[in-house]
């Protein structure tokens, strides 16, 4: 039992490990975002002294490319939702891996207090058979001490 047990933790282990590294992606495709955010936002800022200035190819390159860094920031939220899709669904695996775990590791430890008590019982058995031994033997020579004196 104990290889299965040990085989268990094993799994429970790279299931964590892979839960790890699946957030650690997820951090580093937020920060990605939070980034093409920002540079979005940064460039905003700067198209408007473009509409100001009036330059008409200025602003069709500028909503152009405005355009462009909008797909990529919708782009980066959908690989951040399937990020997190892939997180959730391995969160589940991770809880499942461990619920078998706990209930090996309690079937394991029934066990031994099964054996345990058994091992008692036959100890406190072999005591008892010794006692009554004990018993007969000094009822029988406590008899035949008796009888002699008579």
């Amino acid at each position: 039992m104990q290889r299965v047990l040990d085989y268990r933790v094993t799994i429970e282990e790279a299931l964590l490990a892979e839960l790890a590294a699946i957030r650690a992606e997820h951090e580093r495709e937020q920060a990605r975002l939070t980034d093409m955010v920002r540079a979005t936002e940064v460039f905003r800022h700067k198209t408007r002294d473009w509409l100001i200035a009036g330059s008409s190819e200025k602003i069709k390159r500028a909503y152009n490319y405005l355009q462009q860094l909008t797909k990529q920031v919708s782009a980066q939220e959908a690989s951040i939702r399937r990020i997190e899709e892939r997180e959730s669904r391995k969160m589940a695996e991770v809880l499942e891996a461990s619920k078998n775990r706990k209930a090996l590791e309690r079937l394991r430890e029934y066990r031994l207090a099964e054996h345990r008590r058994e091992s008692e019982r036959e100890e406190q058995n072999f005591l008892d058979d010794i006692a009554g031994v004990r018993h007969r033997r000094s009822a029988q020579f406590g008899d035949y001490a008796a009888g002699g004196q008579s």
